[in-house]
């Protein structure tokens, strides 16, 4: 009788292999020797469940796309106007997070010659700005902001900040641990009048 395999557990079992290797060694780590070797499987499996190294890469970057949107929609269901709380949800303030951070600044250097990655990006961009928009807007309408705050731009300066902080922390852990994000983005927030 033929064994039965769940083939999509098995590809998120190669997409996390992958991430770890992105993680680990960068974007160029990511090949079919590497993810089989990893994997302790064929080079042919990894081939059948991915056409090419591109797909399970987007895959990888998807999956942390996911996460980060879980952490979100976990502060928006607690409190949808949890400003501090929308922004520590993708901050690298965790081992996770900052997986994630290498993995989608991995795709940012692949989305500088890629047309479909490059509009990927902006679109996700465009809606962490919407939704930090929507966030200081509640509370506006609540009278939580200083009255003279200009709302868009708030929120615009708020989505520069995350990636920002992001780089500083990946790049230099040491000098920004999870306190020191955690200190910038309060001052950010009491210049809008939030405490």
């Amino acid at each position: 009788m033929p064994r039965f395999v769940d083939h999509d557990a098995r590809r998120r079992d190669v997409t996390e292999i992958a991430r770890q290797l992105v993680v680990a060694r960068g974007r160029a780590a990511l090949t079919v020797r590497n993810v089989a070797a990893a994997a302790g499987c064929s080079s042919t499996i990894v081939s059948h469940y991915f056409g090419d190294m591109d797909e399970l890469f987007h895959a990888t970057y998807a999956a942390a796309a996911r996460r980060s949107s879980q952490r979100i929609r976990a502060v928006e269901q607690r409190d949808p106007l949890d400003m501090r709380g929308l922004v520590e949800a993708v901050l690298p303030l965790d081992a996770e997070r900052t997986d994630d951070w290498r993995v989608w600044f991995a795709f940012w250097s692949e989305a500088l010659t890629s047309s479909a990655w490059a509009a990927e990006q902006r679109e996700r961009a465009l809606g962490t700005l919407r939704r930090f928009e929507r966030c200081l807007r509640g509370l506006n309408d609540e009278g939580r902001l200083r009255p003279d705050v200009d709302v868009r731009d708030a929120a615009g300066r708020l989505a520069a900040l995350v990636p920002g902080l992001a780089a500083e922390a990946i790049f230099d852990p040491d000098r920004w641990t999870p306190a020191r994000q955690r200190r910038v983005l309060r001052s950010e927030l009491t210049l809008i009048g939030l405490t």
